[in-house]
């Protein structure tokens, strides 16, 4: 689903916002494996998934690490570089063909500054971001390689189908050899 339609169905926004959203709002067509935003840089724009699967990525050892998965009807963005206005220690990748608008931050916060259903999209957003990763760090520190890949198969099929086994593997926190084990034993 497009940006527009999205936010008008899901958050009801007017349609004096979403007009100054789309004037703002850049679309752009990503080949798998483009790198849409480098880890280690600044970005002051949230990325909404149309169509397709990225993942967030940091640097580790000189690895590139999976953080997160984004797909379809998701915001994506470094919550550091956005909110904080510093250089995020995280990238974006497309694992597949991928369609993305990219929205300014400033337009968000600019009509946020007298629109509420501007500040619940904020909120939604944010809140998405903590969820997601606040049940990564309890899932890394509290549960199994083998639980964590349960939990991914129940709750994400899509992504064990959609995405590299490497970059499962980094998610989850083990090996690719590990994660064949895990795999196996089903």
């Amino acid at each position: 689903m497009q940006l527009i339609p999205y936010l008008k169905t899901t958050f009801g926004l007017t349609d004096d916002l979403l007009e100054h959203l789309e004037q703002v709002a850049v679309t752009k067509r990503y080949l798998k494996k483009d790198i849409i935003l480098d880890a280690a840089h600044y970005s002051r724009k949230v990325f909404f998934i149309e169509q397709g699967l990225v993942r967030m990525f940091y640097y580790k050892s000189g690895k590139a690490i999976t953080h997160y998965f984004f797909s379809e009807q998701t915001f994506a963005g470094g919550t550091e570089s956005v909110f904080y206005n510093k250089k995020s220690m995280y990238g974006i990748e497309a694992l597949e063909p991928s369609i993305i608008t990219l929205i300014p931050f400033y337009a968000i916060a600019e009509l946020a500054s007298h629109s509420i259903a501007m500040n619940k999209l904020i909120q939604a957003i944010l809140l998405q971001a903590l969820i997601g990763f606040s049940a990564r760090l309890q899932s890394l520190q509290f549960e199994t390689a083998q639980e964590r890949y349960h939990k991914l198969m129940e709750q994400h099929p899509d992504i064990l189908l959609r995405a590299p086994l490497g970059d499962i593997a980094s998610y989850l926190g083990i090996s690719q050899q590990t994660l064949s084990v895990i795999r196996s034993q089903r």
